[in-house]
């Protein structure tokens, strides 16, 4: 591949973000297309992270994808925000069509209903599910899960929490404290976790059994394992977040050039990698 003046730059800001699958999908799609853009991962340590993702966007950077700890400074750093994003209070996806300011959006949202609608093989309306989190991807999730219809528990380690974001974005929520988990799951068609309980030193409660029902990770790979791994232990399915991790590129993707890449494909390509990563 070669990179002229004309090259248009994308890439994904986070920290850390080695560990980031997204060059592999995007890299991918852009060779699929046959387009002139090459994706890069950006790794961001900044006491002015807002600042410095405008710079990014004056530097010449044609669109961004956000992971943590950014995804708020990118709602900051823009001069239009999609409503979506607004309501979540937080961005991770940067476009700039025209001039030197970003547009925010939140593909997020696309990318948890299509990993909850696959983890439930259905339409998730009037399905019980409990929400383990409170944080940036919790929000998305919850929005996504009123938008949907689903009935709707959070649980966090801080009671507040929970009941801060229902009060934001799922009124009718019920909302707990993490150690009532098992008795919430008992009841649920589904049990998601949007918490880094690991890298908080936090494991997860014990479950009820599973009886074969799904217990969606939003994280991938290492990051997953173990909880992963306790909940199968507890008669759950598991299933990781790359499901989610593709969808919400394809929608960035489909935001930056107009097109719809092949989902299945890359999909394929990241779970081949998280298997040798293991």
């Amino acid at each position: 591949m070669s990179i002229t003046p004309a090259t248009k730059l994308y890439g994904v800001v986070g920290d850390p973000i080695a560990h980031s699958l997204s060059p592999l999908i995007h890299n991918r799609w852009i060779r699929e297309a046959g387009l002139d853009a090459v994706y890069v991962a950006l790794h961001l340590q900044s006491p002015d992270p807002t600042a410095d993702l405008g710079a990014l966007a004056r530097a010449g950077f044609s669109g961004l994808n956000i992971t943590l700890p950014h995804k708020l400074a990118a709602l900051k750093s823009a001069a239009n925000v999609s409503p979506e994003a607004k309501l979540v209070g937080a961005a991770n996806t940067l476009s700039r069509e025209s001039g030197p300011d970003w547009a925010a959006h939140n593909t997020d949202i696309e990318g948890f209903s299509l990993a909850l609608s696959h983890a439930l093989s259905g339409n998730p309306r009037g399905r019980r599910v409990v929400l383990i989190g409170a944080g940036g991807a919790a929000r998305a999730a919850a929005y996504a899960l009123g938008q949907l219809g689903a009935e709707l528990a959070i649980v966090n380690r801080t009671a507040a929490n929970a009941e801060a974001l229902a009060n934001e974005l799922a009124p009718q929520a019920e909302t707990a404290e993490l150690a009532q988990l098992n008795s919430l799951a008992e009841r649920a068609d589904i049990v998601v976790n949007s918490a880094s309980l690991g890298h908080a030193g936090v494991s997860l409660p014990q479950l009820p059994a599973g009886k074969g029902r799904p217990f969606l990770d939003l994280s991938y790979g290492k990051a997953a394992k173990e909880t992963l791994a306790a909940a199968k232990a507890a008669g759950w399915a598991p299933h990781d977040g790359l499901r989610m991790l593709v969808g919400q590129a394809a929608a960035a993707f489909q935001i930056w050039f107009d097109i719809s890449p092949d989902v299945p494909g890359a999909l394929s390509a990241c779970e081949a990698v998280v298997a040798v990563r293991r």
